[in-house]
């Protein structure tokens, strides 16, 4: 566990921020036009530019993950039934019979959290999201999905599509 603390020390200072398909830097989802033009950068470029969005952090963490083999999940929460569908990505992972919730993008949330299980995570995030949606908020519209390896750099759209077409969580 100690290497996973220090691999979470050297990334929790990476900041918000997405690219352009042309690689310019917007530090608020408000700047520019996310929908039409984000592309998700590499890990290389996350470690270059030290800026990254929620699921380009996944990505990093994907990749720390699985070179050391343990056991983990990237998980897409999307409040369904909201008309901007705001969602997070975030990593779990399964160490001594525990679980834990690696946050390294949610500003309020950051932290290694340690869980009983899985559902124990998932509830506590949907009990937890509400600033995400800005507005009305109904927690049982929360849905979780586990999610692989995207295969390319995908814009926005095709993110959420991949998403939405993984595992379904309870």
């Amino acid at each position: 566990m100690i290497n996973i603390k220090k691999f979470y020390s050297d990334i929790k200072d990476i900041k918000y921020g997405w690219h352009t398909k042309n690689g310019q830097l917007h530090e608020k989802l408000t700047e520019g036009n996310f929908v039409k033009d984000y592309k998700m950068q590499s890990v290389k470029n996350i470690e270059k530019t030290n800026h990254a969005i929620c699921w380009e952090m996944c990505e990093l963490q994907r990749k720390y993950f699985k070179k050391r083999k343990i056991k983990h999940k990237t998980i897409f929460a999307v409040l369904k039934k909201h008309r901007k569908l705001p969602c997070h990505t975030f990593t779990v992972f399964n160490y001594n019979n525990k679980w834990y919730w690696f946050e390294a993008s949610w500003q309020n949330q950051k932290g290694i959290h340690e869980y009983n299980s899985l559902s124990e995570i998932l509830d506590y995030f949907r009990n937890n999201f509400e600033d995400f949606a800005k507005g009305e908020y109904d927690k049982s519209n929360m849905e979780f999905y586990s999610y692989l390896k995207p295969p390319f750099r995908f814009n926005c759209n095709l993110f959420y599509f991949w998403c939405l077409h993984g595992r379904k969580l309870k």
